[in-house]
């Protein structure tokens, strides 16, 4: 999809062309795309939750005509919640962004003609979009915000916003540790790139949302859900190794150089976070993580990383489990706890 072109050719239509529900000649494609998702939504909810996921071959067809619709047809808003469904499982967040550009270019350029599935009445005229967000519970767009690949070039359902969640757990860190690896391998550069991605998408989801408001007032769709989940993701990639487009801020202090000119520019030194900033001893896990993840990205015969690492692990043990793993020898490691003055764990009460 090309959806700058999309968006410039569209924008220069005089207007948003007929309702494609009432008109006979377009009656026919809307409901086409209409089976289409539904024979999409449909397959997905009989899909195993053992099974891998799979993205049906209904949603590139709804993909492939909405666009027809949008850009020759009609700006339908119904259209346009369609597009983000079919181009956040096909293209992830980069094809949601393209689709949320486009809806703030029609929203911005060609509010008072657009068409829905009622042309007078705000609230049903833009209930597609509150269906992607939801009233109450979720709606139909979060599950798979959760389920698109937070690392740059994955699969969707693979390595994502859920995937990291679950890996929170006390119990993944197998689960944990790959998320990381594969960041590591992906480069900063590119999870970088897969963060401002998913900020342009926010940036333009809270643009549409502002105009919502604004035309709309309370009968504007909710966007809630939506909005966090996105907060969510990026918050994730940051995690993950993602850095911000900005430049870090830095903090500037001379440093005095004995024998230098006091004219002469003063000394840069970076601005350094302080081991008192860490609020948890899993966040403190974590920055020794992305420490060894520098060591095996710049350092990789090195065994700096792989010991850090193997101190981590080690770290999220409970007492026994460590000590299993130092003594492997059940004889050994009771002789220990019993000169310890711990009574192993295989004694009896009656001992």
């Amino acid at each position: 999809m090309n959806a700058p072109n999309v968006k410039t050719d569209v924008e220069f239509l005089n207007d948003c062309g007929e309702n494609i529900r009432v008109n006979a000649r377009t009656r026919e494609i809307y409901y086409r795309i209409k089976d289409e998702r539904n024979q999409a939504r449909t397959e997905e909810r009989a899909a195993s939750p053992r099974d891998n996921l799979k993205i049906s071959s209904s949603w590139d067809n709804v993909s492939n005509l909405g666009l027809q619709i949008i850009y020759s047809e009609s700006k339908d808003v119904e259209i346009l919640a369609w597009l983000a469904e079919a181009s956040l499982r096909l293209r992830g967040f980069h094809g949601l962004r393209e689709i949320y550009d486009l809806g703030k270019e029609l929203f911005y350029n060609h509010w008072d003609s657009l068409r829905s599935i009622s042309d007078d009445n705000d609230e049903e005229k833009f209930a597609p979009l509150a269906g992607l967000n939801g009233v109450g519970s979720e709606g139909t767009l979060v599950q798979p915000l959760r389920l698109a690949s937070l690392i740059p070039g994955g699969k969707f359902g693979e390595h994502s916003l859920w995937d990291f969640q679950l890996a929170q757990r006390p119990n993944e860190s197998k689960r944990r540790e790959e998320l990381y690896r594969l960041a590591s391998e992906t480069g900063v550069a590119a999870m970088s790139s897969q963060l401002a991605e998913v900020t342009a998408c926010l940036s333009s989801f809270d643009a549409i949302m502002a105009i919502l408001a604004e035309r709309c007032g309370q009968s504007a769709p909710p966007s809630s859900h939506i909005r966090n989940t996105l907060v969510e993701a990026a918050s994730a990639i940051r995690s993950l190794g993602g850095r911000d487009q900005e430049p870090a801020s830095v903090e500037q202090e001379p440093v005095g150089i004995s024998g230098s000119d006091e004219s002469g520019p003063a000394a840069v030194r970076p601005a350094v976070t302080a081991p008192e900033g860490i609020l948890s001893r899993d966040e403190a896990f974590e920055t020794l993580l992305s420490v060894a993840r520098y060591f095996r990205r710049t350092e990789p015969h090195s065994p700096i990383s792989l010991a850090i690492e193997t101190l981590v692990r080690r770290g999220r043990m409970d007492f026994s489990e460590l000590l299993a793993e130092l003594l492997p020898e059940a004889q050994v490691r009771n002789a220990v706890l019993t000169a310890a003055g711990i009574k192993p764990s295989g004694e009896s009460n009656g001992k």
